[in-house]
């Protein structure tokens, strides 16, 4: 008699649901791994700085990492061994800076027989933002370390130089050379640095390829940078072209011990870490991926060109205007327009230096700031002024309050950063003693 239920045959078995690829574990064990260094370009003016960090979204490291994972490159808590050459901040870009890591490989360095190798670049920029590339790759010794390994690093910072004093920024640039006390060119970073002496090799200002009558940079090469040592740098360099300061300040403030004067850092946007130097390595890259990045970058740079020509027309049509509807008699259209006619020395102020991306949210912040400086230039310019504008009454470096001593900093470091500082200090006198045991 049926109960209404059916009933299912005892001899058949539900068969189990396939996993999908996603949710099928990947086992690295079954693959081969091997550690490579990685040459990585990114836009810094979009990401927070490159180190991933809990408390900062949006990193480049941070997307370096997912993008890894995703790849089954690296273990889903990985890498566990990721080294990074230059520690970029927050608007800073690269071209040259590198990276090492164990990543999964096609075959073991022991293996007779070599796989082709898989093609990093074309994997990693596949899945990555276009604003990140990866552009180089190698296999490298287990002892290779990104930050250990390299034996010099070189910079370049990018800036309008019209109405700047050139020659006088090439001499000052030029007393950068050798072996110095940097300590008055940087930022003070007491609990991992203690000693501010660094190596530069080369420091240059060079007129750029593309735009040679109206952009330059510097062009510099040490063994090592300290924090913020470009940006302080690249200040007092436009101080100097601005005829606000002499070159020989420069070996002042070389030579004047722990001494810093007080003065703002330089724009972070127009530096670009261009290369990492390293011995032994050669770069591979497919034809490819460098197909790819090639046309990434000729595209950005047409679409920037582009509206760097919108935005110029458009400031030269409101000035026409601006100069046909004011009296020729007394006005500053007048004055303006006739001091561009007559070939009189462009204004210079610190905005026109680097400029400013007004149409990217990122730059708001500044506005009011602008707003202040213009009115300050604008007084000094109706009062005939013809080269340099400063907001408020210019103070010379060397007359100018000083900043807390390195001392007087660890004095005030609270209780965590003090057990770091100790800490720190502590590894290094190790370091020097076991390297004067070894001599």
């Amino acid at each position: 008699m049926s109960s209404g239920v059916s009933s299912v045959d005892a001899n058949t078995t539900e068969k189990p649901m396939l996993k999908t690829k996603s949710e099928r574990m990947f086992n690295f064990s079954n693959y081969p791994s091997r550690k490579v260094a990685m040459r990585l370009a990114y836009h810094g003016h979009i990401y927070n700085g490159l180190v991933r960090q809990l408390e900062t979204p949006n990193t480049v490291e941070e997307h370096i990492v997912l993008a890894l994972r995703k790849l089954h490159l690296v273990e889903p808590d990985g890498p566990s061994d990721l080294s990074r050459c230059g520690r970029t901040d927050k608007g800073v870009s690269a071209l040259g800076n590198a990276l090492s890591l164990t990543v999964r490989a096609s075959s073991w360095p022991w293996d007779e027989q070599q796989k082709t190798p898989l093609d990093y670049c074309n994997m990693l920029n596949n899945v990555l933002p276009p604003t990140i590339r990866i552009v180089g790759w190698t296999y490298v010794d287990s002892s290779f370390d990104a930050r250990f390994s390299c034996v010099g690093r070189t910079y370049r910072y990018y800036f309008c130089h019209r109405g700047l004093n050139l020659e006088a920024m090439r001499d000052a640039a030029a007393l950068l050379k050798g072996t110095h006390n940097f300590r008055n060119f940087c930022k003070t970073d007491v609990v991992n640095v203690d000693n501010y002496e660094r190596h530069v090799r080369r420091a240059e200002i060079v007129k750029s390829e593309m735009l040679p009558e109206l952009v330059s940079y510097l062009e510099i090469e040490a063994n090592s940078f300290l924090y913020n040592q470009i940006r302080c740098t690249m200040e007092i360099l436009f101080l100097i072209g601005r005829g606000l300061e002499e070159s020989n300040v420069v070996t002042a403030l070389l030579t004047r011990g722990d001494k810093k004067p007080v003065y703002p850092l330089a724009d972070a946007t127009p530096l670009v870490l261009w290369d990492c130097h390293f011995e032994g390595i050669n770069w591979r890259i497919s034809s490819r991926a460098f197909t790819f990045i090639e046309k990434e970058l000729q595209d950005i740079a047409t679409a920037l060109m582009i509206r760097a020509t919108v935005a110029d027309s458009l400031r030269a049509q409101l000035f026409s205007w601006y100069v046909e509807q004011a009296s020729v008699d007394d006005s500053e259209a007048a004055t303006s327009s006739e001091r561009s006619r007559s070939g009189m020395p462009f204004p210079v102020d610190q905005w026109s230096l680097t400029g400013c991306d007004w149409t990217s949210d990122r730059t708001h912040g500044n506005l009011r700031v602008r707003k202040s400086d213009l009115y300050a230039y604008s007084k000094q310019m109706s009062s005939g002024t013809t080269a340099v504008l400063t907001a408020r009454p210019y103070t010379k470096l060397l007359e100018r309050e000083i900043e807390r001593t390195f001392d007087e900093e660890v004095k005030l470091l609270s209780t965590k950063k003090r057990a770091r500082f100790e800490a720190n200090m502590e590894k290094k006198k190790q370091g020097r003693c076991r390297a004067g045991s070894s001599v």
